[in-house]
């Protein structure tokens, strides 16, 4: 019997208790929303100038949104950003710092000592956070919060913790033009939810048919470096929705270590599954060249290999586009 002929919308629906199929299908609207937020929390607040670099506090789900603005922007922004996961800010945080605070109950331990941290070093902090404890602080203060929707899974807020990041620095000058790329996102990704959603679960449906590929295999995931985010989250999604184990690595890195160890133990290679993600325009062509010549040496291994191509006319709708499938495949 086939995979598809095996499940059904209300089979996903009766293990899908936190209801990860609807946020999915929500993220448009995710988007549109999170724009309406950013711009009531910022609209009265005086633009930030000096800032010489920028710290994201998070981590998980709250963490991955700052990790896509910094794989978005690659190549573009020119003043450091790192996403931080810990407990304390790097030794280079000062004046000329912002701090993001990004924590979706508002109660993650290490963000908030990152937070406190910021606070007693006199940095500058803006909280990204539906409320807890770093809300209650951050109103303590007078410091600018900006909203998200409660009541999901922080992986299934991705909107809510990406679009405020990229609206703070299209306000700050850093890039420009950011909420109209966000709006035509928004509107791929609910024409995507309609050929990827649970709506019709057949082989016509790349994102279904991709999960029957997946079910008895071990993927590896391989991009180019500018789409890590992209990256993560396919793994993330997989490992987390799917309960699924995955692993990943970029390129060129990856052909410079990892290609070698497509040899052994070879009892464990055929049970493994091989994800191109490829981003068009967007990559580099010597590392476009070198995806090309890595799926060449792995079908040599007779490993079976997808190679996802993203579509879109900006960078942000490509890099959407391969977040939307991987959400649906897992």
């Amino acid at each position: 019997m086939s995979f598809s002929q095996k499940l059904t919308p209300q089979d996903i629906r009766m293990i899908d208790h936190s209801g990860m199929a609807d946020h999915i299908a929500g993220m448009g609207n995710h988007i549109r929303e999170a724009i309406t937020l950013t711009n009531d929390a910022l609209e009265h607040a005086q633009l930030l100038t000096g800032v010489r670099s920028i710290i994201v506090a998070g981590i998980g789900g709250s963490a991955i949104g700052g990790d896509l603005v910094k794989s978005y922007l690659t190549g573009t922004l020119h003043l450091p950003f790192i996403v931080n996961r810990g407990y304390e800010l790097p030794p280079f945080a000062d004046e000329g710092s912002l701090v993001i605070a990004s924590s979706y109950s508002g109660n993650t331990e290490e963000t908030l000592a990152m937070f406190e941290e910021a606070v007693h070093r006199k940095l500058r902090v803006i909280c990204i956070t539906t409320g807890g404890k770093l809300s209650a602080r951050a109103k303590e203060l007078g410091l600018i919060t900006i909203a998200q929707r409660p009541g999901m899974q922080p992986r299934a807020a991705l909107a809510y913790s990406f679009a405020p990041i990229l609206l703070l620095l299209d306000r700050m000058h850093f890039t420009e033009g950011e909420e109209a790329n966000l709006n035509a996102a928004s509107t791929l990704l609910d024409t995507l939810t309609e050929r990827y959603g649970t709506g019709h679960l057949s082989e016509s449906n790349p994102a279904f048919a991709l999960a029957g590929q997946l079910t008895h295999r071990i993927p590896a995931i391989y991009s180019a470096n500018d789409y890590e985010a992209v990256n993560l989250r396919w793994r993330g999604q997989l490992q987390e929705n799917a309960k699924h184990l995955a692993f990943g690595s970029l390129l060129p890195e990856m052909n410079h270590n990892e290609i070698n160890g497509w040899a052994h133990p070879v009892d464990v290679l055929q049970h493994l599954f091989v994800i191109l993600l490829r981003g068009a325009s967007d990559e580099h062509p010597r590392v476009a060249k070198r995806l090309d010549v890595t799926k060449e040496l792995l079908q040599g291994k007779q490993i079976p290999i997808v190679e996802l191509i993203a579509e879109g006319n900006s960078r942000l709708e490509r890099m959407f586009s391969l977040i939307s499938l991987a959400d649906w495949t897992s």
